[in-house]
Formats: structure tokens, C-alpha cells, sequence
């Protein structure tokens, strides 16, 4: 069996002998490469040749190149410098912090309590103990500025950290929230966050909390003690908030009660100085 391999067409060769290589052959091949190349940098040239140089500032290129606009921009770094994640310097520019790399769990809203136990080393399960409808407590039901009418309604959830206790949190809010009583018997078996249950429902959408904190003793945490040992809970006191969620229309949805082992979760804040010199 013959074979008959031909390689391209040698057009000419120039009288250059390369090392290695020897004499510079030009293919028809190498030709047809080089015309295809100068018709793209022609077409090229043609498409940009009314283009203007402007001076836009990497903020300006930033929000284009992520499709936003420059307020959106803004206000993104503005919470990020609230946080301490970046930091500004007069004359110089924006800068990342480095050292709010190595923070786990930021005092945030935005993060929920099995993503703070994921990023503390944990594996996160949640237990839910009880969804009962409870007699009114006016404080409570004036935070949440319901009717007099209304049934109030406490979900209690146990938090745990590889099976150790991490936070105990009491929500509450109105039974007309949800839907009313069908609505109800629904939710007592529904174990995901409280928070998408009620969005699903309502379509209100919890947007921001008020906090108060305080620490309490695990011993004397209201209720608790009836699902678990004092063994359990530890003798080191537990951070305790006391929490009213609101939409992003500003009706109050759920007043909670909080308490974090802070054995397991230790919470971080990098917090701005502004202080007149």
C-alpha cells in the first residue's frame, strides 16, 4: 500500500538559511494566514474608528461592566465600608481590608444561623420544639403593632452544632400574617426558615431588624430547660437579642428572642472610626 503525503504548496523561498530550520520556505498556507489577518485588523480598525477616548472613573466601569448603575455601585461599597471590609483613604483610593478576611461570622442580619455554624467549623441541624398559639402579650403584640383581634403565635427552634447546643430562638408573630388558622396547622410542620414560610404566605419580605442585646444566663432561659439538660446548655453566659424583623415596607413581621452560645459562635465587628482630631 503506497501512500502519497503532500504538504502545502511552497510559493517561494527566500534566500535566508535559518539555523535548525534552514532555508525560509513560504507555503501558500502561510499566505493565505497573513491576508486573513490584515482583513481582520482592517475590519476592526473600520468598526472603531469613531470610537472617543473618555476619561471614566473605575466606578463609572465597574457598574458598567456589571450592568448597574453608579448609585447602585455606591451604595454596595458604602455597606462594605460599614462593615470594615474595605476601607477608604483620602488621595489614595479604596482598599480591602485584609484583616476582615479572616473573620468567620460578622454581627449581620444578613447572615443566616446555619451559615454562621457552617463558617464557625460546624455542621448545622435544626430542631423545631413547638408552634403553639399563646395567649397575648400586649408588649409584644404592640411591637407588632397587631389588632386587638389578633392571635398571637411563638415558633421555638433549637440550634445545634455537631449535635452540640449552639442557640435557642422564641419568633413571634401574628396569626394573620400567615393566613390565618389553615394556614397554621401548616406551619407546624414546616421546618425551613421562618422567615421564607411567611414570604411564601404573605409575600412580605424581611428586610431589616432592630436589635437589643444582652447576655442571660443558659440556666434561666424561659422554656428551655423543659427540651434540654442544664448539663447540656454550659455554664458560660449566652448572648441575647431581643430582635424586631421588619419588610422592606417597614411593618414590623416577627419579634424574636435569641440566644447564642458563644462557645460556638463568636461574633466579630470591625467598626469605623470618625473621630474629630
Amino acid at each position: 500500500m503506497e501512500l502519497d503525503i503532500n504538504g502545502a504548496k511552497i510559493l517561494f523561498t527566500l534566500p535566508i538559511d535559518l539555523p535548525v530550520l534552514g532555508p525560509l520556505r513560504i507555503s501558500e498556507t502561510m499566505v493565505v494566514s497573513w491576508i486573513v489577518m490584515i482583513l481582520i485588523t482592517g475590519f476592526c480598525i473600520w468598526l472603531t474608528h469613531d470610537l472617543k477616548e473618555e476619561n471614566i472613573s473605575k466606578r463609572q466601569a465597574l457598574a458598567e461592566m456589571l450592568g448597574v448603575s453608579r448609585i447602585t455601585i455606591r451604595q454596595a461599597l458604602n455597606d462594605l465600608a460599614s462593615e470594615g471590609i474595605i476601607f477608604r483613604r483620602q488621595g489614595r483610593g479604596t482598599f480591602v481590608n485584609v484583616d476582615s478576611l479572616d473573620i468567620k461570622v460578622t454581627f449581620s442580619p444578613c447572615m443566616e444561623l446555619t451559615q454562621m455554624i457552617q463558617k464557625s467549623g460546624y455542621t448545622p441541624s435544626v430542631r423545631l420544639l413547638k408552634i403553639r398559639k399563646i395567649k397575648r402579650e400586649e408588649e409584644i403584640c404592640s411591637l407588632l403593632q397587631m389588632q386587638p383581634d389578633e392571635q398571637l403565635v411563638v415558633a421555638e427552634k433549637l440550634f445545634l452544632a455537631d449535635d452540640q447546643i449552639c442557640a435557642y430562638c422564641r419568633d413571634y408573630f401574628s396569626m394573620d400574617l400567615i393566613g390565618g388558622e389553615e394556614s397554621f396547622e401548616m406551619f407546624s410542620h414546616y421546618e425551613d426558615s421562618i422567615y421564607r414560610y411567611i414570604y411564601d404566605l404573605s409575600g412580605e419580605k424581611a428586610q431589616w431588624d432592630k436589635v437589643e442585646i444582652d447576655t442571660a444566663d443558659p440556666a434561666d432561659i424561659p422554656g428551655l430547660k423543659g427540651y434540654v439538660s442544664v448539663k447540656e446548655l454550659g455554664s458560660r453566659p449566652y448572648l441575647y437579642l431581643k430582635t424586631l424583623n421588619y419588610s422592606d415596607r417597614d411593618r414590623p413581621l416577627v419579634y424574636a428572642n435569641e440566644y447564642f452560645n458563644t462557645g460556638i459562635i463568636q461574633f466579630n465587628l470591625i467598626r469605623q472610626k470618625n473621630i474629630q482630631y
